[in-house]
């Protein structure tokens, strides 16, 4: 078993029986996890500091001309050593830049070997906002579908309510002891999530859904279809996440929330990243 899932499967083996655990288990997806690079560590990206653009490479604007906010860096080559499901450039780099507002994305792919500016004109003005610079380190772990996917994956409320029945205590008198008792999967599964405690920047796997999957956002902003459509499901499926940023560094997406770079498969096949789908998950 990949390193990245022994922990998850573990956890969940502890809490369901075998027949329910190892199909859920089977669901999971690897994605790479974001962190700030410690000394020693290496970087795969950045986020914030300047795009340091090629001469003839536009910066990113929106409405009026103005610039677009850049957001963060990949670097391409460095994410090769990760395991992911999504199906990223060998080499180059990724530009990610949106409006102030978020309502709009642009992603800039350079290829490698591309003559960058150290320093340029920053068409950035008004809301918008230059963010320091700041390195990131990665690791592959684990992501899993929670209750806001099951439109993806249809495992219905009964299996997320599940309780989970607790050692019995001794000292528990009889008839507390033969009660109902157990905390709802779901509910574990998200505190087994939240023990890391770090900013949610990933790249690839399931992305956090606070209210909706960027697959279920995108099949219905972007493919116009509902999950009632006989189509929906072929093209939500479609759908990844090529980049996911939790509010740090300055940025603020709404109220506590994370920007999701979403883009179909085959464009992202294609390197084709003039349509990625901008989605912001607030609170």
């Amino acid at each position: 078993m990949d390193d990245w899932m022994q922990d998850f499967a573990g956890y969940v083996r502890e809490l369901l029986p075998e027949e329910l655990a190892e199909p859920f288990i089977a669901l999971a997806r690897p994605a790479v996890r974001l962190s700030r690079a410690e000394e020693g560590e290496t970087v795969v990206g950045r986020l914030g500091g300047l795009p340091r653009l090629p001469e003839g490479v536009p910066w990113p604007g929106a409405d009026e001309g103005r610039g677009m906010q850049f957001l963060a860096e990949l670097d391409c080559a460095a994410f090769a050593a990760y395991e992911t499901d999504v199906d990223l450039p060998a080499e180059g780099a990724l530009l990610f830049f949106s409006t102030w507002d978020n309502a709009a994305a642009r992603v800039i792919l350079l290829p490698p070997g591309a003559v960058r500016v150290p320093e340029r004109d920053v068409p950035v003005s008004g809301d918008a906002r230059v963010f320091p610079e700041a390195p990131l380190a990665a690791r592959t772990v684990a992501t899993w579908p929670t209750r806001s996917h099951d439109e993806l994956v249809n495992l219905g409320q009964e299996f997320w309510d599940r309780p989970v029945e607790e050692e019995p205590d001794e000292d528990l008198e009889e008839e507390e002891a033969g009660e109902e008792s157990g905390e709802p999967f779901g509910d574990l599964l998200a505190e087994f999530a939240d023990t890391g405690g770090d900013r949610v920047h990933q790249v690839g796997g399931y992305s956090d859904a606070l209210q909706a999957p960027i697959e279920v956002a995108a099949a219905y902003r972007v493919g116009g279809l509902t999950p009632k459509d006989p189509g929906f499901a072929a093209e939500a499926a479609q759908w990844v996440t090529l980049l996911q940023l939790d509010e740090d560094n300055g940025m603020i997406f709404g109220d506590g929330g994370i920007l999701i770079f979403g883009i179909r498969r085959d464009r992202l096949a294609a390197r084709d990243f003039s349509q990625v789908f901008p989605h912001v998950q607030g609170h």
